[in-house]
């Protein structure tokens, strides 16, 4: 019969340190189900681990113990590599399962790292490790051949587009569940198609999703079935409780999902449900808890503490679920691969990080501000104070008990957490631990200010980065040497770079970029793409400011290869120069004060970073301010309180689980003492007992031991009187002669016996052949008288006369032939005769003549043959007949003595004996005396008999009582040895028990002791926690109030409380800017209405600063919203866009102010060319404007409008002129004319021009 077979599938366990003990169990209840349902192979759809490059060593000893417990119950176990199997991106084959490769564990367990087809038990499958370019998984399919593929089953471990990564998306406030989240992916069921089945993991919810032709249907060709986590792993798992693993039968491709009964580990609960005590034990012991309703963090704080009491495993933070898909490093199984990036929404920086993205951001969002470094003078002005604003926000907020009276050390938390925001985050991560932001004393050096990071009170260094010249040789498009001198070749101002597409107008602005961070403004440039493309080596740009610094970047130099250097008034300043080239990047960036993100958004204005400010939402308008503001370092702080609670919360578990061994601990010692107490006293009560059982025993074994003897007495005088005695013996000897005598008697007349028997025998014997030979010798007469009377006639007879010669021959023969016959028969029977007569005495002596006479006549009778030839004949048979019975009777006598002793069974010799000795009366005579001679024999055996049984019955009785009396010994020897042994295992146990009893005490004092120092170390322990409590609700008020939350009450938040502080400032800036591009005052009110128009004649009649400092008329809200009472959306869009210009060059301007590094130029790269002339013409004021306070302005552009605006209004206004500079495309590469003269050639000395 053929056995089914059964497959086990299972995906994404995930061990990992965090819930090990639920992964454990889950793992222990896979193995149980394995060896339930008799399965014959178990395949792992990746994801065994969670963490990538380093994995604990016990979470490796629970994995590699799970998989020997599964391969002791399955034949053959399968491994597919998942992406959290890997150790690195895009390495495929390096995994912390690696071990499981080795040859000889094959087939036992096969780790599966590439793309291939298989047969497992007779059955095709495809297996599909997990690939971030899932393309070659796709082309791999498509090699296939059709026919073999509809047979083959598909494992592997995919990111499918429409896959529901989170099943139930909570409300906190509600703890309703809103519809799934589907992960938004390029790879869609459609490419799985060709597969009859395939089977998945990545994704934790179980799920089968069907081709789009079989959806009606239902069927389950083709389909693509995630058979999900075995157990919750996290908050994105909430309420979603049907998980396990799945049942395939390979054959018919029937499976079934096998629920496990230990997945739920986390839930959500009502706050008012647990205040008022309706929550039971179960529903929440041993869990993850969510709160859900609308509370404040004081009714947070109390429903989560009821909720510790009721031994939940944690109680989530105060904020709202976010999608786990899109949160990056904390959620497992959920990676968005990067082809799958590109077809969604920007989902932060978070994803990029993990998966390594370098795509640069767009100037809409929020960007990191780099760490302060040296500066190059001595410039100082203030820093942005958001340190100073921490103690006006904890003073300004009403906060519960809990933390009211502990507001100086949460300013002190604050202003700590925002000093270390400030500085990169693996450092900060690396240096400061919670315990350092809370330790008061005056010892803690960690937060005391330093040089490199500028206090409250301090002043911060700038670079000032004022352009003095440029020199570029073979970058880009430049070939040779082109070397500018800002004083020179350029006007302060406005300079506008003009040129066709590909002459190289952005080249200044791409060397400017270059030389400072080695990168591009342009995208997709390599490191060596920089190098001109005709002469291919000896790239270099050196760039020279005002404060004596020169920066010199080289790429592919013969003599410097790809260095950078820093000069200072001449000298070279090696200290910048580090090992590789991300560490002298980033010492260059602490001088400058600047990194190329901050760079680019500051100093360069491009077309891009305008176009998309324009069109970018109002979300991200607001990250951009709170960027500007420097209020992303509200995010770092966020990120960091985040860890400082997981920190917290690490430490807080590890008490936890201190707390609950050593309540397990006093709970088992609790329990131990109580049963060592009823030990002792049961082993007490055992002894007495014992010792009061050996006096009884004691007492019955005398009274017994007396009884004993007086018995033994007994049977000793009964066995005196049964012992037989001498005259009995004496008499029985007598009889037992007086036997052998009569024996000896019986036995030799026995023998006479014989004898005479014999001699009967031969007397019987002797007198039946007498008696034969009486008949015989009738019968002899008879045949003697018929031999006469024939002899008589024959002797008378003659032969005839007339016979012939021949006849008379033939008569003569026969008469001879007859007269021979007659005389054998005379001789025979004158020979028997003869012995007859001899046995018969003297008569048979007298008849031997008359036999010779008769063979005589018998031979005359033979003469006479012719005629009595008859009567020869019958005399002839009679003699024969006769002779036989002679024969026989001289046989039978011959052998008379030897048949007698046949019959007799007597000896032949004792027959002779009896013959010669008995005579026949002596033979009768002796059976008389035998009889008589048995009779008295019989007498005297009867008597002996007799006597003989008396005295064996007398002695068997004596026999009887001395076996009863030894019996008796032996049973009294028994008794005493039972008794002694009785009393020594009495004793023995007695001591054993007083052994027993001195152990346990003193295990009941060691246990006691123990018991008093556990009770100890847990109150300690409960301090220690309620302590480490009382810090967490530090670190999640901040974490609170640094989170970027939208909220209708700004000042809710830390951040929402610095920006209504700067609010002010950035409302001021803007007007400004507004004013400068409406051209004037007069122009604004008629351009103007409503709330824009009240700005301008705000301005003109002088209030704006006495106005509450513009708050009632504001362009931004609170919210970093444009004001509805400016009515922005009814506005033209030509006012919409000025509004949001005005908005992008105060943004921008602030960006510039709160920088330290102190550009005194500003490149603009084709950022104005799509703007209609009078958009030009407004921005064009601002220009101006800015050039006020800078002293170059690079505008590149290909319109012609706006270069004719510019010189326009320079000449008609008299203010700073614009100068333009052509770029064209020459023999040697890009060249730079003004006014048609050629700028940038290298002086070139005699010896070179006549070379």
């Amino acid at each position: 019969m053929k056995v089914k077979l059964r497959w086990l599938l299972m995906s994404d366990i995930h061990f990992k340190p965090y819930d090990l003990d639920r992964v454990i169990r889950t793992a222990d209840w896979i193995a149980y189900t394995a060896r339930q349902y008799d399965i014959s192979r178990a395949v792992i759809c990746g994801d065994l681990l969670t963490t990538r490059a380093s994995q604990p060593t016990h979470v490796l000893s629970a994995c590699y113990r799970f998989l020997d417990k599964l391969t002791g119950v399955v034949p053959h176990v399968n491994i597919i590599l998942g992406n959290h199997d890997l150790a690195y991106r895009r390495d495929y084959t390096t995994s912390a399962l690696a071990a499981l490769s080795i040859s000889r564990l094959a087939p036992f367990i096969t780790l599966h790292s590439e793309i291939a087809s298989h047969e497992w038990d007779g059955k095709r499958v495809f297996v599909m490790p997990f690939r971030e370019e899932q393309g070659e998984i796709v082309k791999a399919l498509r090699d296939l051949d059709p026919k073999e593929a509809a047979t083959t089953l598909g494992f592997g471990h995919l990111a499918v587009n429409r896959a529901i990564t989170q099943k139930h998306v909570i409300d906190p406030q509600t703890g309703e569940a809103g519809r799934p989240m589907r992960y938004p992916g390029l790879t869609g069921v459609g490419n799985f198609a060709p597969l009859a089945r395939t089977f998945t993991g990545h994704f934790h919810s179980h799920q089968a999703i069907l081709q789009v032709t079989n959806q009606q249907t239902r069927d389950l060709q083709g389909s693509v079935t995630y058979i999900g986590a075995p157990l919750q792993l996290t908050w994105a798992d909430l309420f979603d409780t049907q998980r396990g693993v799945v049942l395939l039968d390979p054959e018919s491709l029937e499976h079934e999902l096998v629920v496990n009964p230990h997945a739920v580990g986390y839930t959500a609960v009502g706050a008012q449900e647990v205040l008022a005590d309706r929550i039971g034990v179960k529903e929440v012991q041993d869990k993850h808890v969510m709160i859900t309703g609308k509370l404040l963090r004081h009714e947070y704080v109390s429903t989560r503490d009821r909720l510790i009491k009721l031994g939940v495993r944690s109680v989530r933070d105060l904020k709202p679920v976010a999608v786990e898909w899109q949160s990056g490093s904390m959620s497992l199984g959920k990676t968005v691969l990067p082809d799958d990036i590109q077809n969604q929404p920007d989902t932060g920086r978070k994803i990029r990080e993990e998966l390594g993205e370098s795509r640069p951001p767009s100037p809409a969002q929020p960007l990191a501000v780099s760490s302060l470094g040296q500066m190059a003078d001595g410039t100082e002005r203030k820093p942005f104070g958001l340190a100073e604003m921490v103690k006006e926000y904890v003073s300004s907020l009403d906060l519960g008990a809990l933390l009211d009276d502990r507001r100086e050390i949460l300013t002190l938390v604050g202003k700590r957490l925002l000093e270390v925001s400030k500085q990169p985050r693996d450092k900060a991560a690396r240096a400061v631990k919670y315990k350092d932001m809370l330790d008061l004393s005056p010892r803690s050096t960690l937060f005391l200010p330093s040089t490199d990071t500028p206090g409250p009170g301090m002043a911060q260094n700038i670079f000032a980065a004022q352009p003095v010249s440029i020199e570029i040789t073979n970058f880009l498009s430049v070939q040779g040497t082109l070397r500018l001198d800002f004083k020179l070749q350029f006007q302060p101002g406005i300079n506008f770079i003009v040129g066709h597409n590909g002459a190289g107008k952005s080249t200044i602005i791409e060397a400017i970029t270059w030389c400072q961070f080695g990168q591009c403004i342009r995208g997709g440039l390599g490191v060596n793409d920089v190098v001109n493309d005709v002469v291919k080596k000896n790239c270099s740009v050196h760039l020279t400011f005002a404060n004596g610094y020169t920066i010199s970047r080289y790429r592919k130099h013969k003599e410097f290869h790809n260095r950078v250097i820093i000069k200072r008034d001449g000298m070279i300043q090696t200290q910048f120069e580090g090992p590789n080239a991300k560490s002298t990047q980033a010492s260059i960036d602490d001088l400058l004060g600047v990194d190329f993100s901050t760079f680019v958004r500051i100093v360069v204005l491009g077309n891009e970073s305008t176009a998309s400010f324009l069109s970018s939402t109002p979300l991200e308008k607001r990250q951009l301010i709170e960027t500007v503001l420097g209020l992303e370092v509200l995010d770092g702080g966020a990120e960091i309180c985040k860890s400082m609670l997981n920190e917290v919360d690490k430490e807080l578990g590890d008490i936890r689980s201190q707390v609950e061994a050593k309540t397990h601990t006093i709970g088992y010692l609790t329990s131990r003492v109580k049963q060592m107490d009823e030990k002792l006293r049961c082993l007490r009560d055992e002894a007495a007992s014992l010792t009061k059982e050996m006096q009884i025993e004691q007492q019955k074994q005398a009274v017994m031991y007396n009884e004993k003897e007086l018995e033994r007495n007994k049977l000793q005088e009964e066995l005196q009187a049964l012992q037989p005695s001498p005259e009995s013996r004496g008499a029985l000897l007598s009889i037992r002669k007086d036997v052998s005598q009569a024996q000896d008697e019986v036995d030799k007349l026995g023998v006479l016996t014989r004898l005479a028997q014999a001699r009967a025998s031969v007397d019987r014997e002797r007198a039946i052949i007498e008696q034969n030979a009486k008949a015989t010798k009738r019968q002899l007469n008879h045949l003697e008288k018929n031999l006469e009377h024939l002899l008589e006639e024959n002797s008378t007879l003659e032969a005839p006369a007339s016979a012939t010669q021949g006849d008379k021959d033939k008569k003569s023969t026969e008469a001879s032939s007859g007269q021979g016959f007659l005389l054998s028969i005379a001789s025979a029977f004158h020979n028997l005769w003869t012995f007859i007569l001899q046995l018969a005495g003297p008569a048979a002596r007298r008849k031997r003549g008359m036999g010779e006479q008769a063979a005589f006549r018998a031979g005359e009778a033979v003469r006479r043959w012719d005629e009595h030839v008859r009567a020869v004949a019958g005399l002839s048979k009679d003699v024969a007949e006769t002779q036989d019975k002679v024969a026989n009777m001289m046989e039978s006598i011959a052998n008379l003595h030897r048949d007698v002793a046949n019959r007799t069974c007597i000896s032949e010799c004792d027959v002779d004996l009896a013959v010669r000795r008995c005579t026949a009366r002596e033979a009768l005579s002796i059976p008389g005396q035998l009889t008589a001679a048995i009779e008295q024999l019989r007498t005297l055996t009867k008597r002996e008999i007799d006597l003989q049984c008396a005295y064996e019955s007398q002695k068997e009785k004596w026999l009887r009582k001395q076996s009863d009396l030894e019996e008796y010994d032996k049973k009294i020897n028994m008794t005493k040895k039972g008794w002694a042994d009785l009393l020594h295992q009495l004793r023995f146990t007695l001591a054993s028990k007083e052994q027993e009893i001195a152990t346990n005490e003193g295990h009941l004092e060691a246990d006691a002791k123990s018991l008093v120092k556990y009770r100890q170390e847990a109150c300690e322990l409960d301090r220690k926690a309620e302590g480490i409590h009382s810090h967490r609700e530090i670190f999640a008020f901040w974490q609170s109030a640094f989170t970027r939350r939208q909220v209708a009450a700004s000042t809710a938040t830390f951040r929402g409380f610095v920006i209504e502080r700067h609010l002010g400032e950035l409302n001021r800036l803007l007007t400004q800017i507004l004013m400068v591009m409406y051209q004037d005052a007069r122009y604004a009110r008629t351009a103007t209405t409503g709330a824009l128009k009240a700005l301008f004649e705000a301005d003109s009649e002088d209030n704006y600063y006495d106005n509450e400092e513009g708050k009632n008329i504001s362009v931004l809200e609170p919210s970093l919203s444009i004001a509805s009472t400016l009515d922005y959306a009814k506005k033209s869009g030509g006012e919409r866009k000025r509004v949001d210009l005005a908005l992008f060059f105060a943004l921008f301007m602030i960006s510039e102010f709160r920088s330290p590094y102190r550009a005194g130029y500003m490149l603009v790269d084709e950022a104005f060319d799509s703007l209609d002339e009078a958009g030009q013409a407004s921005v064009l004021k601002w220009c101006r404007w800015s050039a006020k306070r800078l002293t170059y302005l690079f505008v590149i552009t290909h319109s012609q409008s706006l270069v004719r605006i510019a010189e326009e209004e320079g000449a008609a206004e008299g203010g700073v002129g614009a100068s333009v500079v052509t770029a064209k495309a020459g023999d040697r590469g890009t060249e730079l004319e003004v006014n048609g003269v050629r700028i940038g050639i290298p002086h070139v000395s005699g010896r070179e021009h006549r070379a």
